[in-house]
C-alpha cells in the first residue's frame, strides 16, 4: 500500500469527506427550526466547514509531525450519527482522521487538540453575528460547540483521551471554553 502525504485529500478520502459531510449536514439540519432559505444554506456551509475543518486541523497537525493522516469513514459511526438525526439526542462521529506513525502522547495531544480547537474557534468567530442580528446563526455556533464538547469528552477514542493524557490544564481550558459556548448557544435558542 503505498500513502499519499501531501496536505491535499487523495481520492479515497475526498471520497470519505464527502460521504461524511453529507452525513454531519443530514443530522446538523435538524436543529435548525423556521429560517430563511439564505440562513439554510449558510447554515448548512457552516455545518459542513465546521466538520471538515476539524478533521483537516488534525490532519495538517500530524503532517507537520511528520506522520500520515486520513479522514477515514467509520461506517457504524457513521449510521449511528446518521441515525440520530430523527432521535432527540446527537452524535456527530461519522468518523475520524486516523494517523498513521509512531508519536508520543505530547503529539497525539496537541494533535488531537486542533480539531476541537478549529471548532471553539468558529464558534467564537460566529457568536457576535448571531449577537448582532443574525439570529439564525446561533445554530452554527451551538453546532461547533457541540462538536468541540462532543469530542472534548475524555473517553476512548475521541480526542478529549488524548488530550487529557497529554495536559490536563490544555483539556479543562478546551472543555471549560466549549462548555460557556455550548451555554451561550442554548441561551441563544431562547
Amino acid at each position: 500500500m503505498s500513502y499519499y502525504y501531501g496536505p491535499g485529500p487523495s481520492k479515497r478520502e475526498a471520497l470519505n469527506l464527502i460521504i461524511g459531510s453529507f452525513i454531519v449536514w443530514v443530522v446538523g439540519i435538524t436543529w435548525i427550526g423556521a429560517i430563511s432559505t439564505s440562513g439554510l444554506v449558510i447554515n448548512s456551509i457552516l455545518f459542513i466547514l465546521a466538520f471538515i475543518l476539524h478533521e483537516y486541523a488534525h490532519k495538517l497537525s500530524a503532517i507537520r509531525n511528520g506522520l500520515y493522516a486520513e479522514f477515514r469513514i467509520q461506517w457504524v459511526w457513521a449510521l449511528l450519527t446518521l441515525l440520530t438525526a430523527i432521535l432527540p439526542f446527537k452524535i456527530i462521529a461519522p468518523g475520524a482522521t486516523v494517523i498513521y506513525g509512531m508519536a508520543d502522547e505530547r503529539t497525539m495531544g496537541k494533535i488531537s487538540a486542533w480539531g476541537p480547537l478549529v471548532n471553539i474557534i468558529m464558534a467564537l468567530v460566529i457568536l457576535p453575528f448571531a449577537m448582532s442580528g443574525f439570529y439564525f446563526l446561533i445554530t452554527a455556533v451551538y453546532f461547533n460547540s457541540f462538536i468541540a464538547l462532543f469530542n472534548l469528552l475524555p473517553i476512548a477514542i475521541l480526542d478529549g483521551r488524548k488530550i487529557f493524557f497529554w495536559s490536563k490544564k490544555v483539556w479543562g481550558l478546551l472543555f471549560l471554553v466549549s462548555v460557556m459556548l455550548f451555554i451561550i448557544s442554548l441561551i441563544g435558542f431562547y
